[in-house]
């Protein structure tokens, strides 16, 4: 079986994995083992466009929903009304990969008092789940086994991997904080247009609704993504409705908390038991997004200051991997033919180094983060891992890294990139985990629902690189899971906005953040080179560099013979979208060639 792999100008080859790791991965990565191809010379540019704007700029990966917020800003509208907007509609129209089912976390920068703020709005533990409920409970896996997911992990598939969503009170709760200009109800018209009128399915969704064709057929509650004219899911180009997901929306518009103490709660949970879940209306009640202020990161090279989101989120590991960095002091000649092998071994040490930071991450209301977050942001910490990153040689043992227990992988997600024009930044990075998250819909709601809960770690079970799982990371009620997802806002020395960044694309979200704004902010690339050029990617388990189809082959023999074991993956994995002030004043935005999104502002 072969994948035709998604780039407009690069489209490459590749075996499909087995089905296990498919549902694991997602549809853009899938991996080459054959080792067997000739790796390319640099690809040429992708066919997106390099937004160029003087006032305001969004990115976002699905199109109309830079559109909708750019309108939003148009009309007086803040940076928070605007990403509310834009963040419905992509909901809709990349519904493979986030909405109302699932959550997300948030970094706002407020351009008038200089101060950055996270919003955490990620799913959490229903209150009866517990640390090993996904092992040896029959009764409580009973009638989760008896739908098509029976053969899959009650974690993956069905009632027993949701979460609690967070989705929409965290959008209410950016509304009543930062928003307010424009009503509530009319932020929600345009994505409820698109639900009744229906919507073009994108490339992207399209593959993820052929890549799970047999499950969303087999799962009666997922057959509004079957063309009833076709009896076959949706194709690119296919305008698809939404009609029950629009008679939710208008609930919404008139009561913002209805998912979670008005009849639809009642609706969404029953709907989810049905699954063979364990969330009760009154876990909807009781959920509460967190705000916090955002993790800061000093960058001493072009006098930055880099915002991100606090644990469970991954904002400490994306600047960790930048502080590391930092005094390599890179410039644009750091890579050229002389210096790029080096370049590339750097950041890799430097990638194995704050992945294995990442195994003791956890959510912060459970887990003590206190010294773990003042090392991650430390500029002494950084310089005694810089001064152990050897330019010729790299160790296969995790525990030289510092590494001694595993994490979960995560996967999915879509992420929104605003800049508006009174200075306010917002960088959101949302998901429902798998495509389609759980595999099923709340068909009172329209709802498609997470599987969350499958990002949590789990005791006894060792992972398959053979270490124990995190006890930062195990299941509690009310807890929240780590999550690689990590939306930067950068800022300069005078507190205007250099970059609004951040990715979709599961454990690689934070190494292509680092990298690509590794490229942005020192070696010289704007911010559609940055976002095009090939990514590598080191979490260190398993121990092997991952590097993307299209990357010089230079530079994998040169990292294979200081010693990594290397592995290539297809054009995708992480997809990043950006937005960054330039030396000329303006401002520019790119949404990633790895997915089908767009960038608009004026």
């Amino acid at each position: 079986m072969i994948c035709l792999q998604p780039s407009n100008n690069d489209v490459t080859l590749n075996q499909v994995p087995g089905q296990e790791s498919r549902e694991r991965s997602g549809l853009f990565e899938a991996w080459d083992d054959t080792q067997a191809r000739i790796i390319p010379t640099v690809p040429p540019p992708s066919p997106t466009v390099l937004g160029k704007y003087g006032t305001a700029a969004v990115s976002a990966d699905g199109a109309p929903c830079a559109q909708i917020a750019t309108e939003i800003l148009q009309k007086n509208g803040s940076a928070a009304d605007a990403t509310i907007a834009g963040l419905f509609c992509v909901g809709v129209v990349n519904t493979q990969s986030m909405g109302l089912g699932g959550g997300f976390f948030m970094t706002y920068y407020d351009r008038a008092t200089g101060k950055a703020y996270s919003l955490n709005a990620r799913e959490s533990a229903a209150a009866a789940a517990y640390e090993d409920m996904y092992h040896g409970n029959g009764n409580l896996m009973e009638v989760a086994k008896r739908r098509w997911w029976a053969d899959t992990k009650p974690s993956l598939k069905g009632g027993l991997a949701v979460a609690v969503p967070g989705e929409l009170r965290g959008y209410y709760q950016l509304y009543e904080r930062f928003g307010g200009k424009i009503p509530w109800a009319d932020l929600i018209d345009p994505t409820i247009k698109l639900c009744e009128e229906g919507h073009r399915v994108n490339w992207h969704m399209a593959r993820a609704l052929k890549f799970n064709a047999k499950a969303i057929k087999n799962e009666p509650s997922m057959s509004v993504f079957i063309n009833p004219d076709t009896k076959d899911v949706y194709q690119e180009g296919d305008i698809l409705k939404r009609p029950q997901l629009s008679e939710t929306l208008r609930v919404i518009q008139n009561d913002p908390d209805a998912l979670y103490t008005g009849q639809l709660a009642y609706k969404l949970a029953q709907d989810i038991q049905s699954f063979g879940g364990i969330i009760t209306a009154e876990d909807l009640r009781r959920y509460t997004p967190v705000w916090k202020d955002a993790v800061n990161v000093s960058i001493e090279q072009g006098d930055y200051t880099l915002y991100s989101v606090p644990p469970p989120g991954s904002g400490l590991i994306v600047g960790f991997i930048l502080n590391i960095m930092d005094e390599y002091k890179l410039t644009p000649d750091s890579m050229n033919e002389k210096n790029i092998i080096l370049t590339h071994q750097r950041l890799t040490e430097a990638m194995k180094w704050a992945y294995a930071k990442r195994t003791e991450l956890g959510d912060a209301d459970f887990v003590d983060m206190t010294e773990l977050t003042r090392n991650l942001t430390s500029d002494d910490f950084a310089k005694s891992i810089r001064n152990q990153i050897m330019d010729n040689y790299t160790f296969q043992d995790p525990e030289h890294y510092g590494a001694i227990t595993s994490v979960q992988d995560n996967h999915g997600t879509a992420h929104f990139s605003l800049l508006a024009p009174n200075g306010d930044a917002v960088s959101v990075t949302s998901t429902v985990n798998l495509y389609f998250g759980a595999g099923i819909r709340s068909l009172q709601t329209g709802i498609v629902l997470n599987d969350e809960m499958d990002d949590f770690s789990a005791p006894n079970i060792t992972s398959f690189f053979g270490i124990p799982p995190s006890p930062a990371n195990f299941i509690r009620p009310g807890k929240r899971p780590l999550s690689s997802m990590c939306p930067v806002v950068l800022v300069d020395k005078n507190g205007d906005v250099r970059l609004v960044v951040g990715a979709a694309g599961g454990t690689k979200i934070s190494s292509a953040v680092a990298w690509v704004s590794i490229r942005n902010l020192w070696l010289g690339n704007n911010i559609k080179e940055a976002v095009d050029a090939r990514r590598i990617h080191h979490q260190l388990f398993p121990m092997e560099l991952n590097y993307e189809d299209g990357t010089l082959s230079e530079i994998v023999d040169g990292l294979q013979a200081i010693g990594h074991k290397t592995k290539q993956f297809g054009v995708g994995g992480s997809v990043i979208c950006a937005i960054a002030r330039e030396q000329d004043g303006k401002i520019y935005a790119n949404s990633d060639f790895r997915k089908s999104g767009e960038v608009d502002g004026f």
